[in-house]
């Protein structure tokens, strides 16, 4: 293994997502609508308890738009945020000293982020996570499936170059039909 590899292997890494029953996170053209079709608990189904034992975050460009585009208010609090992008980036007014820009790849952020400190990252988005997936660099899966099944759309995984094994850790089913598993990723 790298050196490179190593060092970015000492941060621990999480995914945190939602999909569809038959696997999407997204409809074809980016739309999120299905997830919030289960009957609404007053839950935030393990959500702010994951944010505040991350130390920073990693998204994808596409996810970063679809949040500031959605106009909910800024979900991740204080927490810094690396946007993987490889388009022209001007941070939202509020946000210029939460969120960077980053042309690096999964080990390489992961490198970065070692070397100001942090220790547990939020990996969000779909290319994001399969990229974090293929370079081997993610400790820890929870993905909430919504009771609906929407056919096609983008998937939550993509191509990998092998098989990715998953050690169940628990599975948490909600009075509205969402179910939640938590999954570690075995390192190599």
């Amino acid at each position: 293994m790298s050196e490179d590899r190593l060092e970015a292997r000492r941060l621990a890494t999480s995914v945190y997502v939602g999909t569809s029953v038959d696997g999407f996170i997204a409809r074809p053209a980016g739309e999120v609508d299905f997830l919030d079709s289960a009957e609404p608990l007053d839950e935030d189904y393990g959500f702010a308890d994951f944010l505040a034992s991350v130390d920073a975050l990693v998204m994808g460009r596409n996810t970063f738009d679809w949040v500031i585009e959605s106009g909910v208010e800024w979900p991740y609090g204080d927490k810094l945020v690396l946007v993987m992008t490889s388009r022209a980036f001007v941070a939202p007014p509020g946000l210029a000293d939460l969120v960077e820009p980053t042309g690096l790849g999964p080990a390489e952020v992961l490198i970065d982020l070692a070397a100001r400190g942090v220790e547990r990252v939020y990996v969000d988005g779909g290319q994001t996570i399969q990229s974090f997936l293929r370079a081997g660099l993610v400790d820890e899966l929870t993905i909430t499936k919504v009771p609906v099944l929407i056919g096609t759309g983008i998937a939550l995984f993509g191509e990998l170059t092998g098989d990715v094994r998953l050690e169940h850790l628990e599975t948490t089913s909600f009075d509205n039909g969402l179910v939640q598993s938590r999954y570690r990723v075995p390192r190599s």
